[in-house]
């Protein structure tokens, strides 16, 4: 089933759609990065997946890379076609369709856009779903609703599927009244989106796990069958933005219990049949498995 020598041939098929190959040593990191994260091997990931029950991966290009695939490519021919897909990062004027051809043809599935790090005014996003439709790639965003709201139109009359990371930003202690939620609700309804459930510690306030449960409830209510579960390993980003980086200091990863966050998905799924969709048939479907 897989090009690694460390993943069962009978490993569940449960997939964790949001993951980061981290290689410098191997695949240095872009010199305009604004963090140094520590390593994250695809040995490190292959461990993560055996604690955590996971028998497929979505790696998905972090910024620390910028718009250079390899770390990624390499990391999805390590575990093979039965295990992992990819999604890229483009440069939308320069990366070449021939490029474009050849990571798909490696297992990418879709290529992001970060607002959250590169901001953007909405050009970015139309121009990667322009690049992407001819080869069948969703577009995932990184952003808060504000920015989704704001291009609504271009998501919702999108020809591929849109994917929003992290709760698209939405605030779990402000309950049914976060602003946007009611609107996101409105869009996962009618199917123009899929959501990833993933990175609660990157929602405002750092919301307690009862509201995150509780918001992950009310989206399973609104369209599981667009719902996707990611933990986000490994968890890079830890110090605050307000906090001055440096290149040579390591950006400590922030200390998640995978397994427990996990559990809280399965309880708010609210049936075995919904929990199975969320962790297999809905990413099988999406990215291709």
């Amino acid at each position: 089933m897989s090009g690694s020598t460390n993943i069962p041939a009978d490993a569940p098929t449960i997939c964790d759609s949001h993951v980061h190959v981290l290689d410098p040593e191997r695949f240095p990191y872009a010199d305009d990065r604004t963090y140094t994260p520590a390593p994250a091997t695809v040995t490190d990931l292959e461990t993560f997946m055996q604690k955590t029950g996971v028998g497929r991966v979505v790696l998905v290009q972090p910024s620390v890379y910028g718009t250079d695939n390899s770390a990624l490519v390499d990391g999805l021919g390590k575990l093979g076609p039965g295990v992992a897909r990819g999604i890229a990062v483009i440069d939308t004027a320069r990366t070449s369709d021939a490029e474009l051809g050849s990571l798909r043809d490696h297992g990418v599935r879709g290529l992001r856009v970060n607002v959250a790090v590169h901001g953007d005014d909405g050009s970015a996003l139309a121009a990667c779903i322009d690049r992407a439709a001819p080869f069948g790639l969703a577009v995932e965003i990184y952003a808060g609703m504000p920015f989704v709201l704001a291009h609504r139109g271009i998501i919702e009359s999108s020809p591929v599927p849109v994917v929003l990371d992290h709760y698209a930003g939405v605030d779990p202690a402000a309950g049914n009244a976060a602003p946007g939620l009611s609107e996101l609700t409105e869009i996962l309804r009618a199917g123009h989106v899929w959501l990833k459930m993933s990175a609660p510690y990157r929602l405002p306030n750092r919301p307690a796990s009862g509201d995150v449960e509780a918001l992950s409830r009310r989206l399973v209510r609104a369209n599981v069958d667009r719902l996707l579960w990611a933990s986000d390993w490994p968890h890079t980003g830890r110090l605050p933005k307000e906090i001055t980086r440096t290149q040579d200091a390591i950006d400590p990863f922030f200390d998640v219990d995978d397994v427990s966050v996990l559990a809280a998905i399965r309880r708010a799924a609210g049936s075995d049949e919904n929990a199975h969709r969320i962790l297999v048939d809905n990413p099988a479907a999406l990215f291709g498995f």
